[in-house]
């Protein structure tokens, strides 16, 4: 028999391939494994799944549903709660918590919320704890938003907004820091989240001062997307006296209201002297239709801020008749260049619109 290739003897080659093959066949076995495992948790999270729907149905008792929930994987038990809850009512998310309240996978999260050992652990633990409210995992929730590391603090916090815990709401506005170096509208979000019970809360936070300018934003900026009325009069008292990204906030938080009553407060803040509270009052009072300022408005295409023009022009052609004819005086008669310009886009974007 001849030599292999290279001078391998027989004997190493034949070794070598056994090897390659025994390799390959360990390979392959693993994969079979692994899709074998991944297969059995999507099967264990559609039958945990209509048990699930089954017992707000009526129709799987508590007992049963909890029996099962023990033999499910943990992560089809946590794929189908994740799957479930994002269709539920709060009232329907209350009942399912109130059936799995002794589960061990609950009990396995709180465990691993506790123990801090691994950050990202512990924010998987906070996040799931969110998606069934009840007691114990509240107490887990509040120990991690005041001692937990910032991701882990963050991730509680979310999930109690989940629970309506105005509770950590309270604790969060007293200690803002935990909060100061998120963007204002994630913080918008989280507050909102808290549900429309938080909204007293948040109006009893302007009234005693809100320490950080940031949260002091969202606070107002949620109110506004929430579209709270009763907050209107606290939040044209921080238009006339904020600082100025509080007065920035507070004027977009009137035009988001829809209340005519903020007109008058807005009308003075188109002469602030910063640009871009003049620029939001001028968009605020396009959003609220306020046909009283149209004189204003008109004055303020021929700002020296390129925003306030563009704001000013665009909120009069949302004021109809009454608005383009103003405009259309700009395009005649106005000495400035810049003014004339931005009237005449203004007029004919508003036509084009209203042909379209």
């Amino acid at each position: 028999m001849s030599a292999p290739p290279f001078g391998i003897p027989v004997s190493t080659s034949l070794a070598i391939a056994i090897v390659l093959a025994a390799v390959s066949l360990g390979f392959l076995a693993a994969r079979a494994v692994r899709r074998a495992a991944h297969e059995g948790v999507r099967h264990g999270a559609a039958n945990l799944f209509r048990l699930l729907a089954g017992r707000l149905a009526g129709h799987v008792a508590a007992d049963s549903l909890l029996d099962a929930a023990r033999e499910t994987h943990s992560s089809a038990f946590w794929g189908a709660i994740e799957a479930i809850t994002h269709t539920l009512r709060r009232r329907e998310r209350l009942e399912l918590a109130r059936s799995l309240a002794r589960s061990r996978h609950l009990v396995a999260e709180r465990r691993a919320l506790r123990l801090f050992e691994a950050p990202e652990r512990s924010e998987l633990a906070a996040r799931r704890l969110g998606l069934l409210p009840t007691a114990r995992s509240r107490r887990a929730l509040r120990h991690a938003l005041a001692r937990g590391p910032e991701a882990v603090r963050l991730a509680a916090a979310r999930s109690l907004a989940r629970h309506r815990d105005l509770a950590a709401l309270r604790w969060l506005l007293a200690n803002p820091s935990l909060l100061a170096s998120r963007p204002i509208p994630a913080l918008s979000g989280l507050l909102r989240a808290f549900g429309p019970g938080a909204r007293a809360t948040l109006i009893r936070a302007l009234e005693q001062g809100v320490a950080e300018p940031r949260l002091e934003c969202a606070i107002l900026d949620a109110l506004g997307l929430s579209r709270c009325r009763s907050a209107r009069e606290r939040i044209e008292r921080c238009l006339r006296g904020g600082k100025l990204e509080v007065r920035i906030a507070a004027a977009r938080a009137l035009g988001r209201l829809g209340m005519g009553e903020s007109i008058p407060s807005l009308l003075p803040a188109l002469a602030d002297e910063a640009w871009a509270v003049r620029a939001q009052s001028a968009h605020a009072l396009g959003r609220l239709r306020a046909t009283p300022a149209v004189e204003a408005l008109a004055a303020r295409v021929a700002d020296r801020s390129w925003w306030v023009r563009h704001h000013a022009a665009y909120a009069l052609v949302a004021l109809g008749s009454e608005g383009r004819d103003a405009l259309c005086d700009v395009v005649v008669n106005s000495p400035d260049g810049f003014a004339r310009e931005m009237a005449r886009e203004a007029l004919d974007r508003g036509a084009a619109r209203r042909s379209a």
